[in-house]
C-alpha cells in the first residue's frame, strides 16, 4: 500500500468524525474505546473492499470513495473467494458496543476469535496492551496480513493461525474471550479457557449474546440484540450436507405459519439461533408467496401461494417453525433482548424470559 501524509492527514479527520458521530449515538461512553477509536488507523487494516456489486474499491483504485467508505459506520468485505464474501471488517458502532460489553479493566487478558483484518485486535492493543491480546483466524492468508497491518500501526499482540473452535490453550486462562463470527453453540474449550470471573462477548445465530460461567462447563447469559456476521471457519473439510429430500405435494396440509413471519426478522432471529443452517427461499412472484425451506440433514418444506406446506425428510421442520412461531406470537414478538442461553456440558438451550420459560434446544456437536 503507497500511502502518502495527505492521505494520512485525511484519514486522520475522517477517523476523527467517525468516532465523534459514535459517541454522539452514545456507542463510546466509555473514553478509554474513544481513544482507541480515535487514534487506531482503520484506514491501514482496510486498504480494499467490495461493494454490494462485488467492485473492489482501494487505495490504489479509487481513493477518495476508499477512504469515505472506510470510515463510514458500516461493515465492509475485505476478502471474497468463488465470488462469496468470507471475511469482512465489521461495522464500526457494533464493534465499539461488543467491546463496551467485555467490561475490560486494566490487566485484562483477552482473546479474541476471528482476526479478520486485524483492526479489532489493535483495538483491543491499545486499550490493553499488547501482551494482553491474543488473536486467532483459521486462515493463513489472514492472520499473515493482519500481522503486518499491525506492525505498521505499531501493535504485536499475538495472532496465531488455528481453529477459534478450540480456542488457544497456551495462554489461557482468559478474562475475556471475544468472537467476530457466528457461532451455532458456545464451544466448550472458550468455557475451559475462560477465567472463573470471566465473560464471552459472541455472535450466536443473528444475536450478541454475553455469557459468563457458573462452573465447569457450565454457564448462561442474555442476548443483548441483534447482529449479522459470518460464520466460524473450521480447519479440514466442510461436513457434508445432505441431499435435500423432495416435498411430497400430494400430502399437502393447511399451513400455520403466517406468511409474514418469513420477513419479520425478530422471529428470523429465534429461527437462527435454533435451526442455525436453515435455508429460507422465497419467490416473490407469487402473492402471497411461495416459501421453502432446507435444513442441513435433508429435512425440506414448501409453502405454497394457497397456504398448503408439504414436508419431507426425517424431521418435520415446517411443524418446528410453526410451534417456535407460536410461542413467538403468544409471547407478543419478543425481540434478542428477552432471550437468553444455557450451557451444561454439551447440552444447550436458548430460552425466553428466564431459563424456567419457554425453551429450545440448540443443535448438538
Amino acid at each position: 500500500m503507497n500511502r502518502s501524509e495527505e492521505t494520512d492527514r485525511r484519514a486522520a479527520r475522517l477517523r476523527a468524525e467517525l468516532t465523534a458521530a459514535l459517541a454522539g449515538a452514545g456507542a463510546l461512553d466509555d473514553p478509554h474505546w474513544r481513544a482507541a477509536f480515535e487514534e487506531v488507523p482503520r484506514h491501514l487494516f482496510v486498504p480494499h473492499y467490495y461493494d454490494v456489486s462485488g467492485l473492489r474499491i482501494g487505495c490504489d483504485n479509487r481513493e477518495d470513495a476508499w477512504l469515505r467508505g472506510v470510515h463510514r459506520d458500516q461493515a465492509l468485505v475485505t476478502r471474497r473467494h468463488a465470488g462469496e464474501p468470507v471475511s469482512s471488517s465489521s461495522q464500526p458502532s457494533l464493534m465499539a458496543s461488543m467491546l463496551d460489553a467485555l467490561e475490560v479493566t486494566d490487566g485484562c487478558d483477552v482473546l479474541e476469535i476471528g482476526t479478520g483484518t486485524g483492526y479489532n485486535a489493535a483495538l483491543l492493543a491499545h486499550r490493553l496492551g499488547e501482551s494482553r491480546v491474543t488473536s486467532m483466524d483459521v486462515t493463513p492468508e489472514i492472520t499473515a496480513a493482519a500481522r503486518a497491518r499491525l506492525a505498521e500501526a505499531g501493535y504485536r499482540p499475538l495472532v496465531v493461525t488455528a481453529d477459534g473452535a478450540g480456542g488457544w490453550p497456551e495462554r489461557a486462562p482468559y478474562d475475556r474471550i471475544i468472537a467476530t463470527c457466528r457461532v451455532d453453540r458456545v464451544p466448550l474449550p472458550w468455557l475451559r479457557q475462560l477465567d472463573r470471573s470471566g465473560t464471552i462477548v459472541a455472535p450466536l445465530g443473528h444475536g450478541l449474546v454475553r455469557v459468563v460461567p457458573e462452573g465447569p462447563d457450565r454457564a448462561s447469559g442474555r442476548f443483548l440484540g441483534a447482529a449479522y456476521f459470518m460464520p466460524l471457519r473450521h480447519a479440514g473439510p466442510r461436513p457434508e450436507v445432505a441431499a435435500p429430500a423432495e416435498p411430497d405435494d400430494a400430502a399437502r396440509r393447511e399451513s400455520r405459519l403466517p406468511v409474514e413471519a418469513v420477513s419479520d426478522i425478530d422471529f428470523r432471529f429465534l429461527v437462527s439461533v435454533v435451526e442455525p443452517d436453515l435455508e429460507w427461499r422465497v419467490d416473490a412472484a407469487f402473492s402471497p408467496r411461495s416459501v421453502s425451506v432446507r435444513a442441513a440433514d435433508g429435512s425440506t418444506a414448501r409453502r405454497h401461494p394457497d397456504g398448503t406446506v408439504a414436508e419431507a425428510g426425517p424431521r418435520a421442520v415446517w411443524g418446528l417453525l410453526e410451534e417456535a412461531h407460536r410461542v413467538f406470537a403468544a409471547a407478543g414478538r419478543p425481540g434478542p433482548e428477552r432471550f437468553g442461553v444455557s450451557v451444561t456440558g454439551t447440552r444447550q438451550r436458548l430460552w425466553l424470559d428466564s431459563p424456567d420459560g419457554p425453551s429450545w434446544p440448540l443443535p448438538g456437536p
